[in-house]
C-alpha cells in the first residue's frame, strides 16, 4: 500500500504533467485515491502548504499559463460577439 507521502509525491508529478491545465478538488481526489480531508492533511504535513497554493506556486516557478477550459472560451466568444452588435445598434 501507497503511504500518504508517496501519493502526496505521485500527485505533484501528475501536478507538474498537467500544470497547464484547470486543476480542482475533483481532479485531484480522481488522481490520488484520496478523499479532499486527506488531501489537505497531507499536503500541509508533506508539503507544508495547501494543494491549491502549491499549485499557483508551481505555475509561478515554471512560468506557465494556465488554459482557459473550451467552455470559458466559448462564453467568452459569445459576450464579444454580443457586446459588438449591441454596439453596433447604439450607433
Amino acid at each position: 500500500m501507497t503511504s500518504p507521502r508517496e501519493q502526496v509525491a505521485q500527485l505533484c508529478h501528475w501536478i507538474d504533467d498537467h500544470i497547464h491545465e484547470v486543476i480542482g478538488w475533483d481532479d485531484l481526489t480522481r488522481q490520488s485515491g484520496m478523499d479532499h480531508k486527506l488531501i489537505m492533511a497531507s499536503f500541509n504535513k508533506h508539503m507544508a502548504t495547501t494543494p491549491m497554493t502549491w499549485i499557483r506556486q508551481r505555475r509561478e516557478q515554471l512560468n506557465t499559463p494556465v488554459a482557459a477550459p473550451v467552455a470559458e472560451t466559448h462564453s467568452i466568444a459569445f459576450l464579444l460577439k454580443s457586446t459588438l452588435r449591441s454596439d453596433k445598434k447604439h450607433h
